[in-house]
């Protein structure tokens, strides 16, 4: 991915003329173009984690669709890297007029900074009809500020799925995976699959990092109010068995996540990776006729439902003195005809729109001829409530993992101990910012 540039802007040239309406397909007027407000110049500034957009990406989804909506704004992106974060910027007096965040952290830190506003007002004003978002995008946002109102407005999610190797699976004679196996099915697959053939280990199924599966159960990390881990349930050892049972098969012990487990994949001794949209940062891209997709595995219990939403959002903060700019920046790039446009790139639009799903990388040709609408045979699990400290529970889930593959413990120990774990390293972290 290529890094986004310190600055995006647009040439902008001032329109002095009363708001006007257009009228969509439905008859209906453009909300984004009432009511009227002030069309004097004005620069908007944009705070992204760094490389969640490329350049293009950013001119094509943001800058280009602002320019021609509304002249009169200059978009100007500011990467948050390190040394210039969101409180680095804040202390500066540099806060953004709206900042992009995921909501799996549950926008703690603009919580933190007290820079949450909600957008009920903004959004009745303008007319923003939330019933075109996916329910599950929009509950996300809720459970994660603990709040009934949105202080965020999502714009795309990622998705998942189960990628498959297609030459194992000849070289095996085995049938591809189908849409709609839960875990028990892959898990024999995985069975078969996994064998050692001229010298090479060829590995039937990586489930990746372990909270994902969880996910689908909603399962929470951290009580929100007590901060204690929660890890010591009998759903958590549900998920760690099978996370274990997966890995135990002989053979199989590897625990390769992410890009690693991506690259096993392309190199041909991985047969199956339970993942997220790894088509652009896998470099799937390179050789794909060696690969498909289906549906990712799914519970019995929780029929149909994938993992839980894990989403890009956009909030306008309160020092923000542009919100009715910034909120019409935020209306365009949740237009119908951007995030179609996205849809068409393989970026999962957060709209229902049968249509924009059905062109589901219509405009990327290595996914020609591939199982891509395999990605909404699930829907999105309920978002539980997420807290500052989950990726510490979240790597002491991981680690349990690893004791029972590597060092043979046995799975209540493993699940216990990680949350002792978890619960100490949060007792310090707690201690650490008094």
């Amino acid at each position: 991915m290529k890094k986004i540039m310190f600055i995006t802007s647009i040439a902008m040239s001032a329109l002095f003329f009363s708001g006007c309406s257009t009228v969509n397909k439905d008859g209906k007027n453009d909300s984004m173009d009432k009511p009227a407000v002030d069309n004097a110049p004005v620069t908007l500034t944009i705070g992204m984690p760094n490389g969640w957009m490329t350049d293009e990406e950013i001119k094509r989804y943001i800058v280009d669709p602002v320019s021609k909506k509304y002249p009169w704004i200059t978009v100007q992106m500011i990467p948050l890297v390190q040394g210039k974060m969101l409180p680095e910027l804040v202390a500066a007096g540099q806060t953004p007029d709206i900042v992009i965040d995921s909501n799996v952290g549950g926008f703690s830190t603009w919580k933190d900074l007290d820079l949450v506003i909600s957008l009920s007002d903004l959004i009745k004003k303008y007319n923003l009809d939330l019933g075109r978002f996916e329910p599950e995008a929009l509950d996300a946002i809720k459970a994660g500020t603990q709040r009934d109102d949105l202080i965020a407005i999502p714009y795309w999610r990622h998705f998942s799925a189960l990628y498959y190797n297609k030459e194992i699976f000849d070289k095996f004679g085995l049938p591809y995976p189908k849409d709609g196996m839960t875990w028990d099915d892959v898990y024999e697959l995985a069975k078969k699959l996994t064998r050692t053939e001229s010298g090479i280990q060829y590995r039937g199924l990586e489930p990746n990092v372990t909270e994902r599966m969880a996910s689908q159960l909603s399962l929470p990390f951290v009580d929100p109010k007590t901060y204690k881990s929660l890890l010591d349930s009998d759903q958590w050892q549900k998920v760690l068995s099978n996370a274990a049972r997966i890995r135990q098969i002989p053979g199989n012990e590897q625990i390769t996540y992410n890009s690693a487990a991506n690259e096993l994949l392309l190199k041909g001794t991985l047969a199956m990776i339970a993942s997220v949209n790894i088509i652009y940062e896998g470099k799937l891209y390179t050789n794909p006729d060696i690969w498909d997709i289906v549906s990712y595995p799914i519970w019995p219990e929780a029929p149909g439902t994938g993992m839980r939403v894990d989403e890009h959002a956009m909030g306008i903060t309160t020092t923000s003195k542009n919100k009715e700019t910034a909120f019409q920046v935020i209306s365009t790039i949740t237009s119908d005809e951007v995030q179609m446009d996205m849809s068409k790139q393989a970026r999962v639009s957060i709209l229902k729109d049968a249509k924009i799903r059905d062109a589901f990388g219509s405009n990327i040709e290595f996914l020609k001829n591939k199982n891509v609408q395999a990605i909404y045979k699930t829907k999105p699990a309920k978002s539980f409530t997420p807290t500052k400290y989950d990726s510490i529970a979240s790597a002491a889930i991981n680690e349990a993992l690893k004791d029972i593959v590597e060092k043979g413990k046995d799975v209540n120990t493993a699940l216990r101990e990680a949350d002792e774990k978890a619960n100490q390293r949060i007792r310090e972290k707690e201690a650490g910012a008094k």
